[in-house]
């Protein structure tokens, strides 16, 4: 590999192989939904259900990762009792999502086969019943916050329900009915909170840009600002939906799909409360290929953007199964072996490496349609990041020139799925620069500081 510029090479000097180590504070906190936050902050992963008060140690793992979102899912009894809303389950795992700097997202679990034992949907009123419950006691400065003196910190967004699509038997009346009474009960305590559906499974599985009816269902509600955006799970699968090749499986590019065919004109953002790439547990993929594809995978969720092709999109982006080990989950397990608490799998690791490289870093440029390049920019370096696979890029190939370097660089850091792979110093003032002999197939990013 060479690293060129103004006509000479440059001969690498050092080769590092571990991470950058700048990391979150403990008293830092994300910035609200919508307000340019930075990339680390956009990832998290779950889930936490009912309530479950025992969840320290799963905090404290996520930390080590460096993600700050998680989603919470709520079955019906604990979340509606004796035809009315319950808020209490919920008290103490806030209270534990709060010291440890987790923002929780709460999703309200229904499935179709409830009818069957009596547990009914409910119409308008149950759920902006429960919205505006919900919404009282748990947004930022709500009064779970406010009897603890706590500021500024709650849950901003809220959904229901997960993957309709797939069991595909709710009503689609009593779909949009539910959801348009819990987007009134929330939005009658603050309108700024944020309500969505809960995510969609259809497009991934069955290119079914309807979501099978569901978005239909529900798309007046999305178009009008009722509902803030919507949420896709995205798994990546050889045979299925392949990653490599083609960029019809990518997140955008079903958002893209869904918006155009749900004859959605509002710039909504996108959610992802599941995604990952599946490890066959009959063919494990290698520890390569899966670091490979889930850094592509990361990326892909992160710089999802708007209309225009280049504002983002994404409010937040949760790999499934974050806090299962591959002997719990073998398709999609994340965590290491189940007896050492903080081991990580080769995907936590690529997580952490994305993490600890944009922890301070915010988009500048995103052009994830032709290029596949994101460009993010923090205080004292600068990043580029490239989806040079075969699909992805109009740009794929074994070069790629950096420009726009800031004048008082003076290294430029390669990293691959499993970490730094070459550093190199520039003169101050290089604007531009050709790295050269890169592999096809897997996402760069480069860091210039």
């Amino acid at each position: 590999m060479i690293l060129t510029t103004a006509g000479k090479a440059l001969v690498p000097v050092m080769l590092l192989s571990g991470l950058l180590t700048n990391s979150l504070s403990e008293d830092s906190y994300p910035p609200p939904v919508g307000i340019n936050p930075t990339v680390a902050s956009l990832l998290g992963g779950g889930n936490f259900t009912n309530g479950n008060p025992y969840i320290s140690k799963d905090l404290v793992y996520m930390k080590t990762l460096n993600v700050q979102w998680t989603r919470i899912n709520l079955y019906p009894n604990y979340y509606y009792s004796k035809d009315k809303p319950v808020t209490s389950h919920l008290e103490k795992a806030m209270e534990q999502m709060y010291t440890h700097n987790v923002s929780p997202m709460l999703l309200f679990e229904y499935y179709g086969n409830y009818e069957k034992l009596g547990v009914k949907i409910g119409d308008y009123n149950k759920w902006y019943a429960i919205g505006k419950e919900f919404a009282q006691v748990y947004r930022p400065n709500g009064t779970w916050a406010r009897s603890r003196s706590i500021q500024d910190w709650g849950i901003t967004v809220f959904s229901a329900f997960n993957e309709p699509d797939v069991e595909n038997s709710i009503p689609h009346d009593k779909y949009r009915e539910a959801l348009k009474g819990l987007a009134d009960g929330v939005h009658s305590v603050d309108p700024k909170l944020k309500v969505i559906p809960g995510g969609f499974s259809a497009q991934n599985s069955f290119d079914d840009w309807t979501l099978r009816g569901y978005g239909s269902a529900v798309s007046d509600l999305i178009n009008d600002g009722t509902l803030d955006g919507i949420d896709l799970h995205t798994y990546f699968d050889d045979k299925y939906a392949p990653l490599v090749g083609t960029h019809s499986n990518s997140a955008q590019h079903t958002f893209d799909q869904i918006k155009k065919q749900l004859n959605i004109k509002r710039d909504i953002h996108f959610y992802s409360t599941e995604f990952n790439v599946k490890n066959k547990a009959s063919t494990p993929n290698t520890d390569e290929k899966l670091g490979k594809q889930f850094l592509t995978a990361i990326w892909d969720h992160l710089g999802v953007v708007k209309n225009d092709g280049h504002t983002p999109a994404t409010q937040f982006a949760m790999p499934w199964s974050l806090l299962l080990t591959d002997e719990q989950d073998k398709q999609y397990g994340m965590r290491g072996a189940k007896e050492e608490e903080q081991a990580m799998s080769v995907r936590s690791k690529v997580l952490q490496l994305v993490t600890s490289l944009t922890t301070d870093t915010s988009f500048v440029s995103l052009d994830p349609k032709k290029k596949g390049e994101y460009i993010l920019s923090g205080h004292s370096h600068k990043l580029w990041v490239w989806q040079n696979v075969r699909g992805w890029s109009s740009k794929w190939g074994t070069s790629y020139q950096i420009t726009g370097i800031p004048q008082h660089a003076t290294e430029i850091c390669i990293y691959r799925w499993n970490g730094i792979w070459k550093t190199f110093p520039i003169e101050p003032n290089t604007k531009t620069i050709t790295v050269n002999g890169l592999e096809k197939d897997e996402t760069y990013m480069i860091l210039a500081r």
